[in-house]
């Protein structure tokens, strides 16, 4: 929370990944599910741009991360958000553990982070 923003409740984020179709060698995304709640109450009108994603800890072989690549956003209207990832510049997959963080914003300047593992075979 910014200082000056009196009585502003910051945004809770649960995160859970999937590979989808994404698999080592090739790239396809691989999907990432965000809920976002504020004092227990899902907020339901962010857009993509509200959203920044950074890959940490390169998996060996990995050529280019997949940090703020969402290449599909979905606003379900429940507090979920759907996004579909992909390494940028087309590059593959490579097995292992891709490790996330998520941080969230709102236009009223409430803001959270979470952590999500993405695991690709």
């Amino acid at each position: 929370m910014k200082s000056g923003t009196s009585g502003a409740t910051a945004l809770t984020i649960a995160a859970q990944a999937s590979a989808g179709a994404a698999a080592n060698a090739n790239s396809h995304p691989a999907n990432i599910l965000v809920l976002v709640s504020s004092s227990g109450w899902p907020v339901t009108d962010l857009t993509k741009d509200h959203f920044t994603l950074m890959e940490y800890f390169e998996v060996p072989g990995q050529q280019a991360p997949f940090s703020n690549n969402i290449t599909s956003f979905r606003n379900v209207g429940t507090g979920a958000y759907l996004l579909q990832v992909k390494p940028i510049n087309g590059a593959p997959w490579r097995s292992g553990h891709h490790l996330a963080q998520i941080l969230v914003s709102s236009a009223d300047d409430r803001q959270g982070q979470g952590a999500v593992k993405l695991i690709i075979r």
